[in-house]
Order: structure tokens, then C-alpha cells, then sequence
């Protein structure tokens, strides 16, 4: 609903080892809106505190920070990780979800992703930030498909600076892998507000099939493929994402 500023809200939730700086693309274009976008928990310049590796944890943090803020219902914006914790988000608080812009983003982790988190589970687990720092640098070349060097040394500084404290990335990393139980994808039917998907082409981590899956499963929702972008399709590809983001509110407010 909007604001007293006349102005529709929207909640932008960053991935995993991002922080809120990722958005700075969509905060400086989306300005006929009322943009808020956080430091997940464990991230930033939030602390993990009693984290406890569930989504429904990191999704009751979004309507703490709804609550506090007094914005009312909102749109939430997520990318990757933050995908995740937005359509948890839409089955726990749909009084409060306007509607959803799910970015490179996943419902479910299979064999490989269970592997994936296990590993970086032990890794950081064992080595602490310095391991941390290693898995990030790979990371960040990773989500970038093209070869644009300051795109690239932007988002690993993002990434270098995300985690002071490994426990927010093991927390993080205990949330995603929850998703292997089913409990998310299975009960995206019940997601009853506007969804709009958006996959890009040669994201490694969420291909567009996950996103296909997501689309197929929320009632109505639809799905933007992003050509030639990889994971980080946001800051890639911003103007098109500002530009699909902008629409779709604007449809559906």
C-alpha cells in the first residue's frame, strides 16, 4: 500500500555474502518509489545473532523491519538467497506481500546444492575468513558473465567486505541448505499475491529451469529471461531489471 508519501514500498533482499550495496543500481533508479533495502542477517552491518539457519527466521526479520519502519504490505524485491527468503516471506505474512520480483533465484536445493553447502560449510567451518575470502574471490568471477573488469571489481569488494564474522556465512549458508526438505517448493501454490520472475541466461548458481520451476508452481506468476547476463543479473543487466521491476509494480499496484 502506499506510504504517506503517497509512494508504494519496496524491500530489496540481497544474496547470500552480499549486503545491501548491490542495489545501489535499483535505489538510485526507482525513486517513484519508497525503497528500502537491509543487510540480511549475518551480513553487513547486521549481526548473525541467534541465527538459526531457517528461512522462516530470515523472513520473519523482513516483517520486524516492515513493523519498525511502519510501512504497511510492500513489494519484496529478491535476489538469489533473498528470492528464497521473499516467497517464504508470501506464505508467512501474505497480509503483507504486495507482491513478488523474484531474481536469479531457486525453491529447492537438490544432491548438488546439498554437496555445494556441505562443502562451504566445512571449509569456512575449519579456515575461518581467510577460507572465506578464497570462496568469495571465486565466487564474485563467477556471478559476472561478462568480462566488464569494474563490474567485476565492484562486486568483489561488495563480497570482501559482506562477512566480519564466518557465522553469519555458515547461518546463511544452514538456510539455503534447509531448502532440500521440500517445505518451500512444495507449498508455493498458496503464494496467492503478483510474481514476476527473472532468470538470466548464464547464471551457474540459479539457472533459469529453478526459475522455471518457481514460475510454474506460484498461481499466475510470470517469467522474464535475461539474455547474456550470468547470476548478478541485477547489476548486470540493471536497466533491464529496473525497467521490468518498474513495469510490474506499476501493473499491479
Amino acid at each position: 500500500m502506499p506510504t504517506a508519501t503517497g509512494k508504494e514500498t519496496v524491500i530489496l533482499i540481497h544474496g547470500l555474502s552480499d549486503t545491501r550495496e548491490v542495489w545501489a543500481r535499483q535505489v538510485a533508479a526507482l525513486t517513484s518509489f519508497n525503497v528500502v533495502a537491509y543487510d540480511v542477517r549475518g551480513f553487513g552491518a547486521s549481526p548473525v545473532g541467534a541465527g538459526d539457519g531457517t528461512v522462516e527466521q530470515m523472513a520473519d526479520d523482513v516483517a520486524q523491519i516492515m513493523s519498525a519502519l511502519e510501512t504497511g504490505p510492500a513489494w519484496l524485491v529478491g535476489f538469489s538467497m533473498g528470492g528464497v527468503i521473499a516467497q517464504r516471506f508470501a506464505l508467512d505474512f501474505p497480509a503483507l506481500a504486495r507482491g513478488l520480483v523474484l531474481i536469479a533465484s531457486s525453491s529447492t536445493v537438490g544432491r548438488a546444492g546439498l554437496e555445494f553447502f556441505d562443502k562451504r560449510i566445512s571449509e569456512v567451518t575449519n579456515g575461518g575468513l581467510e577460507a572465506l575470502a578464497t570462496l568469495s574471490a571465486g565466487d564474485a568471477r563467477g556471478c559476472i558473465a561478462s568480462e566488464d573488469a569494474d563490474l567485476l571489481a565492484e562486486y568483489h569488494r561488495i563480497r570482501s567486505n559482506s562477512v566480519s564474522d564466518p557465522d553469519g556465512y555458515l547461518n546463511a549458508c544452514r538456510t539455503m541448505r534447509s531448502l532440500a526438505d521440500g517445505s518451500l517448493a512444495r507449498n508455493l501454490g498458496e503464494i496467492s499475491c503478483p510474481t514476476l520472475v527473472i532468470a538470466a541466461e548464464f547464471d551457474p548458481y540459479c539457472p533459469p529451469r529453478a526459475s522455471q520451476l518457481i514460475a510454474d508452481a506460484i498461481p499466475g506468476a510470470k517469467i522474464h529471461v535475461i539474455e547474456g547476463a550470468g547470476h548478478c543479473v541485477h547489476m548486470e543487466a540493471d536497466q533491464s531489471i529496473n525497467d521490468l521491476v518498474h513495469r510490474f509494480i506499476e501493473e499491479h499496484a
